[in-house]
Parts: C-alpha cells; sequence; structure tokens
C-alpha cells in the first residue's frame, strides 16, 4: 500500500513537471495526473491515503488566496454581490426547467439550483493562471475572490435549509401544479373523494398500490395519495388511482385537499424521509383535520411507536418489527 501511495504522489509530480515544460500549467497537469490514477484499479485506495495531504494543501491554498483579497470597499462588495445574484439566477435559468421538461418535477429542480450555488473553487485556479499571465486584472481578482467568499459562506446555510426553501418558493405554483395534474385523470366516482388516503409515495406506498392493484382493484377509485412529485403522480393516475399534489410540511395544503372526508389516513414515510416536519407534528395536524379518521403512522422504532400513539395515532407501523417477524416465521419453518 505504500508503495502504491509513494508511486501516485511520483506520478503527479512528473505529470505536473511534464505539463509545465510543455506550456501548461502545474495545476493542469496535476489535473491531468488525477484523471489517469482514477482509472487505475487502486484508484480509491489512493484517494483514501492522500485525503489528509490533499487537505493541508487545500488549506494553504485558501490561506494563500485569502492574502491576496484587498479590504473589501462598497464598489466591490457591490460588484461581489452582482455576481452572486447572477450565480444564484443562472442555477436556476438552467436547471429548473430542464428538469421539468425531463418529467422531473419542479421541486427536484430547485433543490438542485440551490444546491449548486456555490462558485465553484476550481474556478479560482482558473483566476490565478488568468491573473498571472496578465488577461485578468487585480480588481477584477478581488471581486470574484470576494463573490467566491460570500457563496462559500452562503451556501452551506442554503443547503441545509434547501427543503425548506425549495417549498416556500413552490408554494405559488401548488395550484398550477394541481390543475396540470388533474387535467387527463380519472374521472370521479360514486366514492368519497378522499375516502382512503397514503401520505408520501416511496416503497411502502408503492408496494401498497402494487398489493392494491393485484389483489384488491375495486379499491382504487377509493384511494387518493398525496405527495409532491409530479412524475410519479402521472404514473400513479395512469394506473388508475388518485393523485393530489400537497406538501406535508404544509398544514394550510393538507386542509385545502379536504382530508376531513377520510376515513383512513396512512402515512407511509418515517422521520427519515420526511423534510419540514416531523411525524409527531404531523399526526397532531391529521387529527386535528380528520378527527373521525383512523390514523395509520410509519414509526422507525419502538419508541417512536409509542410518541405517535400517545400524539393521536390509531396504529404505527414499524417496518423493521414487522421484518423481524417475518423473518422469525421463515425460521421457525426451517424447523
Amino acid at each position: 500500500p505504500e508503495l502504491v501511495l509513494i508511486s501516485s504522489v511520483a506520478w503527479c509530480f512528473i505529470v505536473s513537471g511534464i505539463a509545465e515544460r510543455l506550456g501548461l500549467s502545474r495545476e493542469m497537469g496535476a489535473l491531468i495526473a488525477g484523471l489517469s490514477i482514477s482509472a487505475y484499479p487502486y484508484g480509491s485506495d489512493v484517494i483514501s491515503k492522500v485525503t489528509g495531504v490533499r487537505d493541508f494543501f487545500v488549506t494553504l491554498f485558501f490561506v494563500a488566496l485569502g492574502m491576496q483579497v484587498p479590504v473589501p470597499n462598497a464598489t466591490i462588495l457591490g460588484q461581489a454581490a452582482l455576481i452572486v445574484a447572477f450565480v444564484f439566477v443562472s442555477r436556476f435559468v438552467a436547471v429548473v426547467p430542464t428538469t421539468y421538461f425531463l418529467r422531473e418535477g419542479l421541486y427536484a429542480g430547485t433543490v438542485t439550483a440551490l444546491n449548486l450555488a456555490q462558485i465553484s473553487e476550481f474556478s479560482l485556479v482558473i483566476l490565478k493562471l488568468g491573473a498571472d499571465y496578465g488577461h485578468v486584472s487585480d480588481r477584477a481578482s478581488a471581486v470574484v475572490l470576494t463573490a467566491m467568499i460570500l457563496t462559500s459562506l452562503v451556501s452551506p446555510y442554503v443547503i441545509g435549509a434547501n427543503d425548506r426553501i425549495a417549498r416556500i418558493m413552490l408554494r405559488p405554483f401548488e395550484r398550477l401544479a394541481r390543475r396540470r395534474e388533474r387535467a387527463g385523470g380519472p374521472a370521479p366516482d360514486a366514492h368519497p373523494a378522499r375516502e382512503i388516503v397514503l401520505l408520501g409515495h416511496f416503497r411502502i406506498a408503492q408496494a401498497v398500490l402494487d398489493r392494491v392493484e393485484q389483489l384488491a382493484p375495486h379499491l382504487k377509485g377509493r384511494i387518493t395519495l398525496v405527495d409532491y412529485d409530479a412524475t410519479r403522480g402521472r404514473a400513479v393516475m395512469a394506473r388508475g388511482f388518485r393523485w393530489e399534489y400537497g406538501d406535508l410540511a404544509n398544514p394550510d395544503a393538507l386542509e385545502h385537499l379536504g382530508m376531513e372526508q377520510a376515513r383512513i389516513v396512512v402515512t407511509t414515510i418515517s422521520d427519515t424521509f420526511l423534510k419540514g416536519i416531523s411525524t409527531r407534528r404531523l399526526v397532531a395536524t391529521l387529527r386535528r383535520l380528520a378527527p373521525q379518521a383512523t390514523i395509520v403512522m410509519t414509526g422507525e422504532e419502538k419508541a417512536d411507536a409509542e410518541d405517535l400513539l400517545r400524539a393521536g395515532a390509531d396504529h404505527v407501523l414499524v417496518p423493521g418489527e414487522i421484518t423481524g417477524e417475518r423473518i422469525l416465521t421463515l425460521l421457525e419453518k426451517e424447523k
């Protein structure tokens, strides 16, 4: 392992030196060396071993960059803010329409655009090369560096709150999404519109729909799936089920869906996958909106089940417990 590490580092320096001799930069040579190592069978092992060295030199690189940034004045800060605004807007313009036309939904595109808001550190390498060749002025370098620092400071908070920000930004489109997704959907029938409500579309909900389709197709018209993913909504309606656009973290959205009509409400996702709300808060909201309904929640552990029952749930399903019971049954059959 040590020989592999030493050979990889030596290869990096050799390629960097050759690149400089050929008129390229040492940085580009290092990039080419890294690309060649990634194709090597032991590439992942090399990456794990050079992580500490990499972080050390990256830290020194940013220290050197920080020392080059002059004390920002109002003009530099204003221009840097314009660059940051352009980066944010350009991400949305480039990503959101693309995901929308690919039928991945507005939510996925908005979250992706928020996660891509930071200016890449590799752009600083290009900036430094431009400054060394005299193609980029010191003032332009200062503005770009300041903009990169601003996005680096803001992006961790934006990424951490991307779900909440995306839901707030998409609320004006909820009504439009409902109209679009209802178009071409199954016609209303004699059953109550939301007699059985499934909240969230993930593995458990998919399994429920599959079992209903196979064993109880007469229940299709009585089941309404509530989720924010438009792509899955089309697939659900194509199978004959009802689908409604809804944000589980927004009590107002659930209220507008007419939850008071429901006889059974099943939340098929646990806290691991819920964003912007917890199962405890959700069950309280459901109990308020549908006091007569039978509420079924999904928990992760026994303690969650007890808390949810106290919060107002009628039944709590713990997938781990159900799986354990099933495995025990199989083991007993093998005796």
